[in-house]
């Protein structure tokens, strides 16, 4: 879930936003979930937490598409360009904003009407909207993104998938591959990652072989937010895949310019590898059943069941913390319980249990620990499979005795 490929991710960002979120006095419940992007965890979180139209962060864009399901045959629609100059140097076509919104109107189904069309250029890509009411009076509101992966980077970490249940408790998502190498996931959500009631979000997103990027999100009831009755969009997931599939869009993809080089990834040469990190944190769990593990360099999550309720389960492994940290791991945070100790070597152990901040009604069992060499580990649980998730058991399964231990594991160095 707890999703929204959360993400690297851009990696250190997230710790960076809990760590500033500590030095502030204490937040009313959820408010961190609606205010940061994944706020605290992996780098899918960025692209699950607040919902709605944060998903679609577009990544840089790339080449000329060649050879992928954008290319249509005979007879297909085109984006006929007219507005916006085309890449320097190339013969890429010219398209503005209004040509991608018109063909977006295009592929709407006949007999809705049509309102609101909209679309832009910018130096990213393209991005356009409308809303469409269905005969019978439905409606809702479209937002569409056309840009590109970043090269270099990891497709894992420029797609936002199906994100996971730690991150996103409530979806339900579909990937499909094509022969031709790209990928279609479709997901049913809510605007509000943390419920099942209120507006529904539905949305695609379509990777071609070669990094091209379509992301179609759709809103029940009109714009994101503007309706809390829970009627379903007005075009299915079907639709909408059938609609960022569409060879119609091959001119604008065409007209992207080239992407500049990819910045360098930074150094994770001191953080645990993903494998390694999934490995440590499933020995140091007692006999059970292990579900939705989420890993990536220096952080994992998971679901955890010892045969009374599903549990989540998170270490976040992060160096170089005492400057940041020094004053932090102490009880001056208005946790409503927590314990503090320095251990002989010097390790600072902080524990807190508190409600959960991301909608849910869960607790959260923490032990938090800072070594003299800078290097924090954070083990965290909640009582639910999601920390936005329903509640699935009394209490967190591991005691608070076994989450420090489990913290002050040695093998958690990279």
């Amino acid at each position: 879930m707890p999703a929204d490929a959360n993400d690297a991710f851009e990696r250190r960002l997230p710790a960076a936003l809990d760590d500033a979120a500590h030095a502030l006095p204490p937040l009313p419940p959820g408010l961190l979930e609606r205010a940061a992007r994944q706020g605290r965890r992996r780098r899918m979180w960025r692209a699950a937490q607040v919902g709605g139209g944060v998903v679609l962060t577009v990544a840089a864009l790339g080449g000329a598409l060649v050879g992928t399901g954008l290319i249509g045959g005979a007879g297909a629609p085109m984006v006929q360009g007219k507005a916006g100059p085309a890449a320097s140097g190339s013969s890429a076509p010219s398209v503005g904003g209004d040509d991608v919104a018109a063909t977006l109107r295009s592929l709407m189904p006949k007999g809705g009407s049509v309102s609101q069309v909209s679309g832009t250029r910018t130096p990213d890509g393209f991005s356009a909207g409308l809303v469409y009411t269905r005969p019978g009076g439905a409606a809702s509101a479209l937002d569409l993104k056309i840009g590109r992966l970043t090269p270099g980077v990891p497709r894992s970490e420029g797609i936002s998938g199906c994100l996971p249940v730690e991150v996103r408790p409530y979806d339900t998502c579909t990937s499909e591959k094509s022969a031709d190498g790209s990928l279609l996931y479709s997901t049913k959500s809510f605007t509000r990652p943390d419920s099942t009631a209120g507006q529904r979000r539905w949305y695609v997103e379509y990777v071609t072989r070669d990094g091209a990027r379509l992301f179609l999100e759709e809103f029940g009831g009109g714009g994101e937010a503007e309706s809390a009755s829970g009627a379903a969009p007005a075009l299915s997931p079907g639709r909408l895949g059938a609609i960022v599939r569409s060879p119609a869009w091959r001119t604008a993809v065409a007209a992207l310019a080239a992407p500049a080089a990819a910045p360098s990834a930074p150094d994770r040469a001191d953080l645990p590898a993903a494998g390694r990190m999934t490995s440590v944190l499933t020995s140091l769990l007692p006999e059970g059943h292990v579900s939705d593990v989420n890993s990536s360099p220096g952080i994992v999550q998971l679901v955890y069941d010892d045969g009374a309720g599903r549990n989540m389960v998170e270490v976040d492994v992060q160096p170089d913390r005492s400057e940041v940290l020094a004053a932090e791991m102490d009880c001056g945070g208005g946790e409503p319980t927590c314990d503090s100790e320095v251990l002989g070597d010097g390790t600072k152990v902080k524990a807190t249990r508190a409600p959960s901040e991301k909608g849910g009604r869960g607790v959260v069992w923490k032990v938090d620990t800072l070594r003299p060499d800078g290097l924090r580990v954070v083990v965290r649980e909640v009582n639910s499979y999601a920390e936005a998730g329903p509640v699935t058991r009394p209490a967190p399964a591991l005691s608070m005795e076994r989450l420090r231990t489990m913290a002050l594991d040695r093998r958690w160095r990279g």
